[in-house]
């Protein structure tokens, strides 16, 4: 039981120095030598240079081979009403598998966090309450709910976020469809203005 918990927590603290990583520059050398880390400054005559492990360098320019530097990534707000009926419907498409994504987050994150809960709570209780008695099942409801807690509600929270946003894109998506005039794809007219949608 200790090497389970000892290895959640491990893996918890990897992800988050993971999460917390930026894209790294590469400066190349003439002479073979690489480096990865960030490009502080560069001149016509010389640049500046921290490697990932904090040392700084100076070097002319002759001495540089390349550096090689990752694209940003640019977001940008998309404005349905800018776009044109084949980008809407990729658009639409993107909504639909964040609401679906959302949806099933929500409601895998809630089933666990219930599952956790109540078998915590039923592992708890499975003694008499006798004075003297053993109570072997403590620790395990105890770490059935905090698992269930753990998982289910980070789940939960993300899935509700991405099944709102989803299903507002969506929405907007469509109703830009409709100055088009266009029926969304995935959808069958049954006459006098009703619109089934799959």
């Amino acid at each position: 039981m200790k090497n389970i918990l000892m290895s959640a927590i491990i893996l918890f603290l990897i992800s988050l120095n993971v999460d917390g990583q930026q894209p790294q520059d590469t400066l190349y050398l003439k002479n073979g030598y690489k480096a990865v880390g960030k490009l502080l400054w560069e001149s016509k005559s010389e640049c500046r240079f921290q490697t990932t492990e904090g040392i700084y360098f100076t070097f002319s320019t002759d001495e540089v081979e390349k550096i090689v530097t990752p694209q940003e990534l640019i977001m940008r707000k998309v404005n349905p009403d800018t776009l044109n009926v084949y980008q809407l419907n990729i658009y639409m498409d993107k909504a639909v598998k964040m609401r679906n994504t959302g949806r099933a987050l929500t409601l895998s994150g809630t089933g666990v966090m219930v599952v956790g809960f109540v078998g915590g709570i039923i592992l708890m209780n499975t003694t008499d309450g006798e004075p003297g008695e053993d109570m072997d099942y403590l620790f395990p409801g105890f770490f059935a709910i905090c698992i269930g807690g753990l998982v289910g509600i980070p789940c939960t929270a993300a899935g509700i976020s991405l099944w709102a946003t989803g299903g507002s894109r969506k929405t907007k998506a469509e109703l830009s469809l409709q100055k088009f005039n266009i029926v969304p794809e995935n959808s069958m007219a049954l006459g006098l203005g009703i619109t089934i949608r799959f």
